[in-house]
């Protein structure tokens, strides 16, 4: 049962997600490629890719996973090859420290549960880009080319390439995908990026004063806005849907994200301004940080005082713009449509400070060093970075993956999408990667989706073959889990 699901996962480093089945038998499984346009505002992949141009994709500044599915491909070997290059923070620290030095190589590619790290800027090279048009002449020249083979069982067969993150101003930069498998070559749709991102291709954008607010998407020029998510801060009202056909069944629509309620707050209570950095109290509509929502957990009790993120599913005709039901003058349709509220970060990690993510550090002048710790705000930023929750998505996706669930008894015309009526004013953050697409399978296994690495220092978890965490396992069969690395065995006390 659970190598016939590993097949059918989404398979990466740091994709990790173990979700328990509703039911005993059957998994949610991703169909997103089948139904769902461009889920990456950008032909072909799936996940999150921060800018195209200049013939080739990257991402700058942060974690991320990027990737494509080949359905039901049939047993057999396959390989994956591309250019690509990664440096572990700026150049000058990168020739100086990531030659041969394994832990310092953090981008991957990979095809099924085979990986490889991605050639680093300076393993081969004594002088190296700095940018995307030097990237794609080195590319063009047969540099820093990249392969990895698989054993593939037959099934779903997941390929791209990720990072777990590194330090500041890391870079990834990628192009040229190409599949080859039993049968030969297999086509990789959009594997030059000849197409680059744009958001209002696939999807609308227009928010409920029918504006189009698209989302932020690595702007270098915009405060520094990077890393492997996209998201609004702080800012106008967006919204975003997109409408598929679907046969009857059951599904999740949903993606890797939260929704900060209010600005950056430190350990100690002092709370700042998104956009100055300095010493503030609670502003905005409800005049709350973080804190005050989490203490008082009354959320959903708040909807009428607060506008919200939701994600939705609706059987509108028209893409709805107001998320609100219609009683209240919105488009949706109570016992028709669905939403469900996008929980804050604070929620997710019950407060843990150690847990959380930021987009900023704690107040204006109190960055951290660039090179000491990895997946950090390393500065202060107008509005935030997103290497935190970059890395949080990439490493944790168990714990990130939110979504609305809805059940079609016949074929149906549905709108898929999120988004929040209203800017309240208080500097909140909503960042989001991955957005899916899932069915439920009755076929497949009770376990969600696992990706298998190795972690020997990393802490053993514990989950019954329903996929839910065990906290003291009795004798018996468990699947264990101990860093990316996932075994099924027999515990015997």
């Amino acid at each position: 049962m659970i190598n016939k699901y590993i097949k059918r996962g989404a398979m990466a480093l740091g994709a990790i997600a173990m979700v328990a089945s509703a039911n005993a038998q059957g998994a949610y499984v991703d169909v997103t490629n089948q139904y769902l346009k461009e889920a990456s505002y950008i032909p072909g992949w799936q996940g999150v890719i921060g800018a195209v141009g200049d013939g080739v994709g990257e991402v700058w500044n942060g974690a991320f996973r990027l990737y494509q599915v080949i359905p039901n491909a049939p047993a057999g070997e396959y390989t994956l090859t591309c250019n690509a290059l990664y440096r572990c923070g700026n150049n000058d620290y990168t020739k100086t420290n990531m030659p041969g030095n394994a832990e310092l190589h953090k981008a991957f590619i990979f095809i099924g549960n085979a990986k490889k790290a991605v050639e680093g800027l300076f393993d081969n090279n004594a002088e190296a880009p700095n940018d995307k048009a030097a990237a794609n002449a080195a590319f063009t020249e047969g540099k820093y080319a990249n392969s990895v083979k698989v054993n593939h069982e037959g099934g779903d067969l997941v390929f791209g390439i990720t990072n777990t993150g590194c330090y500041f101003d890391e870079w990834t930069c990628f192009d040229n995908f190409k599949l080859t498998g039993p049968n030969g070559e297999i086509t990789v749709e959009n594997g030059d990026f000849n197409t680059g991102i744009n958001a209002k291709r696939a999807w609308n954008f227009k928010n409920s004063s029918n504006e189009e607010k698209t989302p932020d998407i690595q702007k270098v020029d915009y405060g520094g806005v990077a890393g492997g998510t996209y998201r609004k801060t702080g800012a106008t009202h967006y919204k975003f849907g997109q409408q598929v056909e679907l046969p009857a069944g059951k599904y999740r629509f949903g993606m890797l994200t939260f929704h900060r309620y209010g600005s950056t707050l430190n350990p100690d209570g002092t709370y700042y301004h998104h956009k100055s950095g300095e010493v503030t109290a609670a502003f905005g509509k409800m005049n709350r940080t973080p804190k005050d929502w989490f203490v008082a957990n009354d959320y959903d009790a708040k909807s009428g005082d607060y506008d919200h993120a939701y994600i939705y599913m609706s059987k509108n005709e028209t893409c709805p713009n107001n998320l609100d039901w219609s009683e209240d003058l919105g488009d949706l349709t109570e016992n028709q449509d669905m939403r469900v509220r996008v929980k804050d970060c604070w929620e997710i990690c019950n407060g843990n400070y150690a847990e959380m993510p930021d987009n900023n550090p704690y107040g204006k002048n109190a960055a951290a060093p660039a090179y000491e710790t990895i997946n950090k705000c390393a500065e202060w930023k107008d509005s935030g970075n997103e290497r935190e929750a970059a890395a949080a998505f990439v490493n944790e996706p168990e714990k990130y993956y939110q979504y609305v669930e809805f059940e079609l008894t016949a074929p149906t015309k549905v709108w898929l999408g999120m988004g929040k009526n209203s800017n309240t004013g208080d500097g909140y953050w909503h960042p989001w990667a991955d957005i899916t697409l899932k069915k439920f399978d009755a076929s497949a296994s009770g376990i969600g989706d696992i990706a298998v690495d190795n972690d020997e220092n990393a802490p053993v978890e514990y989950y019954n073959l329903q996929g839910v965490r065990v906290a003291e396992p009795e004798n018996g069969l468990y699947i264990v889990k101990q860093g990316k690395k996932v075994t099924k065995q027999v515990i015997r006390k």
